[in-house]
Formats: structure tokens, sequence, C-alpha cells
């Protein structure tokens, strides 16, 4: 993190140099520096559009600060290419500066998007994941829809050429190629077979599929399923059925997973189910939705009755999405609960198993510390979810959630209570790290991240003290405490 900060400070310093020489970038790119670079369009191409037969990636669009944090490891051989160190360590800051903001300047090329419904182990890893075996996530998880790319240091990978592509997360796997940040693509890299480069890349690079690259066996969405502790395992995607209920199943699960989209009349922020519940709901750890749908109709101290799985969704709606409750028998319900009911086929009824909800982290002693959060916040949390805690958008699409502030979730929702969002963080994030992180840390960032203002409860007396007193009295909320000099729940 302090690496990328200082590569962002030397980008603004330098801003104001490139802008009295606006042509620089473009006349080292076509035609070389008189320091000893060659022209960057002999191999990228006129337009940056990048060779994909020779493997060049594409260099348009990519972003000033990625394109500069990328010279830089060049020219320091924390990224090893016998091609780019010599033409990186050619190029003084100024002038690495004034090429990245010339290529960024100039459009993509229009590349069709990927099929979204493919069944080669490409497009199931972009878009799935493999989270059950390993704890993969999706590509698209962090570069956004179709890898389009998102921010500064999440680049696009639809459009690259598939051997670039591959040859990057083979360098990772290797450890030719530096972690990057947080480590993430050594992690993901890691969990890959060559037959999953061969598959990621040609599903990106519009390659033709390697041959053999159907899923294989032990895919998340079809055929072996890892079992869980108890020995359950949801059923695997390839077996909704084709009827009119398979039909509704598939209409629940488009809910879950972009749920702004499919049920935007009762969501009133920048979430969708599966932020909270990963792998479309079927992950062990976190909260899914084969053990949810079993162990209901359950009394609540929540609510103070007996609620079933519909009350349980339209609470969901009031308090995770800070919306409002889909009304009984509605589509969105009924969609959800086929969605859930299919998932949990086979499932022991009011048994808990093994891997329902959220694993409970044990409490510190003293609990969370605020300062403390606030540092490992910076070092893992920021890099996806921003400084200022509101996540990113890429192509109008919010791919990394907002954490606090006016389009997350309100004091009413379960994910802040510090408990739920610890025992969360330690076992998932940062994204396909979980477990990276101790219990004391995990209640830390939760500590921090739940210290932050948000929309109100819907249930609010027009008293933060009697709202406290009423639905929060718990060491659990921060609701109505003061963190920092500020009265949690007073601010909206």
């Amino acid at each position: 993190m302090k690496r990328m900060l200082a590569v962002c400070a030397t980008i603004a310093a330098l801003d104001c140099a490139a802008a009295a020489a606006p042509d620089a970038g473009k006349t080292i790119a076509m035609k070389g520096s008189a320091t000893g670079a060659p022209p960057c369009t002999s191999c990228h191409g006129a337009q940056g559009e990048g060779n994909a037969a020779a493997g060049f990636p594409r260099l348009a669009a990519l972003g000033q600060s990625y394109f500069v944090r990328q010279l830089d490891a060049f020219a320091h051989d924390r990224r090893k290419s016998p091609v780019m160190a010599p033409v990186a360590k050619a190029l003084d800051p100024a002038q690495a500066s004034a090429v990245a903001r010339y290529f960024s300047s100039l459009p993509a090329a229009a590349t069709p998007a990927p099929p979204r419904d493919a069944a080669t182990s490409g497009a199931l890893l972009a878009q799935a994941g493999r989270w059950s075996e390993s704890r993969l996530p999706a590509c698209n998880q962090c570069h956004g829809p179709d890898g389009s790319g998102v921010g500064d240091s999440f680049p696009p990978l639809l459009g690259q050429p598939a051997a670039y592509i591959k040859a990057q997360l083979v360098a990772w796997h290797d450890g030719a190629r530096a972690p990057g940040p947080q480590a993430l693509m050594k992690t993901v890299a890691s969990k890959l077979s060559v037959a999953d480069m061969d598959a990621i890349s040609g599903y990106f690079g519009g390659a033709a599929p390697a041959a053999g690259a159907a899923p294989p066996a032990g895919t998340i969405r079809d055929a072996a399923q890892v079992a869980h502790k108890d020995g359950f395992t949801p059923p695997p995607e390839s077996a909704i059925p084709d009827d009119e209920f398979g039909k509704l199943v598939r209409r629940g699960k488009a809910i879950f997973i972009d749920t702004k989209k499919n049920a935007a009349a009762f969501v009133g922020n920048d979430l969708n189910c599966v932020n909270c519940h990963l792998d479309a709901g079927r992950l062990a750890g976190s909260a899914p939705l084969w053990g949810a749908y079993v162990a209901y109709p359950q009394f609540r101290s929540k609510t103070g009755r007996i609620d079933d799985y519909a009350d349980r969704l339209q609470g969901c709606f009031q308090f995770s999405m800070n919306g409002k409750a889909p009304p009984l028998g509605s589509d969105v319900l009924r969609a959800l609960e086929a969605y859930s009911s299919w998932m949990a086929t086979g499932a022991p009824v009011r048994t808990r198993m093994a891997g329902a909800g959220y694993a409970k982290v044990a409490r510190p002693t003293g609990g969370g510390d605020h300062a403390r959060g606030a540092r490992l916040y910076e070092e893992r949390c920021a890099l996806c979810h921003g400084a200022a805690g509101a996540g990113q958008r890429a192509r109008n699409v919010q791919v990394f959630p907002p954490l606090w502030g006016s389009r997350s979730f309100n004091w009413g929702a379960g994910m802040h209570q510090l408990n739920n969002a610890a025992a969360f963080v330690a076992a998932n994030m940062p994204l396909g790290q979980g477990g990276t992180l101790d219990a004391a840390q995990a209640w830390d960032v939760a500590y921090f991240m739940d210290a932050h203002e948000r929309p109100q409860d819907p249930r609010f007396t027009g008293s933060v003290a009697e709202t406290r007193r009423k639905y929060h009295d718990s060491e659990d909320s921060l609701y109505g405490l003061t963190v920092k000099g500020q009265v949690l729940g007073a601010g909206r």
C-alpha cells in the first residue's frame, strides 16, 4: 500500500511537467525516447491495441496509475521481462508518466463480451469461481462485469491476448512476477492448474478453448461436489429441473446475484444478496441458503415471534438492503424461496448443519479496537472497498460493495453487529484469502467498519437512546454509543 501511494504521489507531482509537453507521451509511443526506449507501438500496435499473435498486451485505456506502477515494476525487476525491463529503465519518471497518460487516454477497441451462458470451465471460473473446493473467487468479482476492469488496481482482462493472460498467471504461480497488492493474484494463481489457466485466458482472450476444456470433475457447478463436514452437499446447478419450478429457481438465483437489478423496487442501497452470502448462497461459513431454509419456522428475538422463511427474507430487504419488504406471495419472495428450497434438496430439516450461518469467532479481551482496525482496513480492505468504504463500481455495476455510508446496509442489519461482522471477515476476507486474519484482527476490522454511520434503523423511535434500549441493548451493537466523538445512529 505504501509503495502504491508513493507511485500515485509521483504521478501527481509529474502531471504539471507532463502538461507542459502534452505530446511527450505520444512522441515516445510513436518514435521512442532520446534516452533509448524504442517506440511502444512497434510491439503494442498503433493505437495500443496489442498484438494477439505475439502475445503483446493492449495498453489502451489501462489506467494511468496502474500503467506507471507496471513500468516501475519492470524498471526495478519486480516484474521480469527481458523485453520490457530495458524499455522501462530507459524512461525517467516524467517520461513514464507521459507515456502512461497517452495510452490511458486512448479508447479500447470494441471487444465482444464473452458468452455468459457458456458451460466451459473458463466461463465457470470467470463468472462463478471455485469456492467449495479452494475458495477461489470468480475473476469477475474483482475485474468487473465481463472482466472489463475496475479502478486502478484491477485491470481489464477482456480483449487482452490469451497468450499474455496465461503468461501472467504462470508468472504469478511460479513466483516470476511480484505477488502484487495484498498478494491477491499470487493466491489466485496458486489455486489454478495449467488447464485452468488455458481456460481462463481463452475465455477472456477470445481464443478457442483448449482441448478438453469442459468443466473438469469437481467444479462447483457440475459433477462431484466437495462435501461439508456433516456430509451435506448442495446440488450442482446442472440439476435445476427444466420445468416451471426450474424457471422459478433460476429467477431466484438471478435476484440473489443481482438484487439491485432484478428486485429494484425493494432495494434502497447498492448491495446484492451475494455480497454477504458468497458463491451465490452456496458457500459454507457464509450463511448459505441451504442452511437457512431448513431452519424455519423458528423464534427470533429480533422480531419477538415465530418467523417463517418468507418473513426472514422480508427482513433482509428491510435491513440489509435498506429497502422495503416485498409483499408475501410476491414473485420476488416466491423465486428466492424456490432457489433456497432447491439448494437445500436432501438437507435434514431442523438440524443445525456444519457450515450453516457464520462460524462464531471468539471475542478478544476488550472487544475490537478502532485504531488497529483502521490500520488493518487500510492494509487489507481499502484496495477493494476504498478508503471511504464506498466500494467500487464499473460499467454502472457495483463490483465491490459499500461497507458504510448512505449506500450500505442500515443499523438494523445483522452485519452491523460486531460478532456477525467479525465472523464473516474471519472466514471470508480478504476475498479469496479467508482465514488469513486471526480472531483479534477480524474483530478489529469489524469494529472499524461498524463504527461508521449508515442509514437509520427503520424501527427508529425518534430517539437514538430509546432505539438502542429497545433494539440494540447488546455489546455487539455500536448503535447509540459514542465512538471518536460521534454518537452513532444520530447522523442519519
